[in-house]
């Protein structure tokens, strides 16, 4: 996997604008982010959940209904197994064995991906060449940086963070590509270094690294020092993402 930039590190570099979510509030998020219908998103924020608290059975459990609802069945019957692992209430163990017998019955044939309006992921390719899917990165005060393509064409320089849970675009470079915070926008908090702040949700129309696109992207809207932006897990979740250092490269692979 990508190797995770330190949060302290990130920190710094961006004065105290990165931030790291916890648990509860990426749980709250993605139950949200479910009942809208965006069921990839969800997925995404439960995972990035998981990794403060590994051995929460609910999480589990609420990441296999996503992945159920994405048509992903062999992910999601293995989530409800792990669910079953971690000592769950009756509930949520009840629940979790209807819905590994409902995934574990779906015929083969029946197992096509779900639609929603946050699962549009397009990766355009080239025709097979030795470096397919291989981005250049560019090593700069303690962080790795990639060359990001948004919806209007426009090149910008983001900073890789699997740190970060999600996007982050500047406001001068959202305010040039028309991204406009609409008047109902989330306000999400951000612990940062220096303490708690709060940035605007958006969401980006496209994001593309190389030959690799996703739409349909989760942002925040936040001030960062010296950069446009920050390449987190509402892209980079979305596919398999592996950096080699000595090459400086960043290889994404479609989910």
């Amino acid at each position: 996997m990508i190797r995770r930039l330190p949060f302290g590190l990130a920190a710094i570099l961006l004065a105290a604008a990165v931030f790291r979510a916890d648990a509860a509030d990426l749980e709250a998020q993605g139950r949200a982010a479910y009942s809208r219908g965006e069921f990839s998103h969800a997925e995404q924020l439960f995972t990035e959940a998981l990794r403060e608290r590994p051995r929460d059975a609910a999480l589990h459990y609420q990441r296999a209904v996503a992945l159920t609802r994405l048509g992903r069945v062999t992910e999601a019957a293995e989530a409800y197994r792990v669910a079953l692992r971690f000592d769950p209430s009756p509930e949520v163990a009840a629940a979790a064995r209807e819905g590994l017998r409902r995934v574990t019955a779906i015929p083969e044939s029946r197992r096509a991906p779900a639609t929603s309006s946050d699962d549009e992921i397009a990766v355009k390719r080239r025709p097979r060449t030795v470096h397919e899917d291989e981005v250049p990165l560019r090593r700069a005060r303690g962080g790795w940086f990639a060359d990001v393509t948004l919806h209007d064409g426009r090149t910008a320089t983001f900073l890789v963070d699997t740190g970060a849970s999600i996007c982050v675009i500047s406001p001068e470079l959202a305010a040039a590509t028309g991204i406009e915070p609409p008047p109902n926008a989330q306000v999400v908090v951000l612990q940062t270094l220096s303490g708690r702040t709060a940035g605007h949700m958006v969401t980006l129309p496209s994001l593309r690294v190389g030959e690799a696109e996703a739409r349909d992207v989760k942002a925040i809207v936040h001030e960062i020092p010296g950069m446009d932006g920050i390449l987190g897990n509402t892209f980079l979740a979305r596919f398999v993402a592996t950096v080699d250092p000595e090459r400086s490269v960043l290889r994404l692979r479609p989910r």
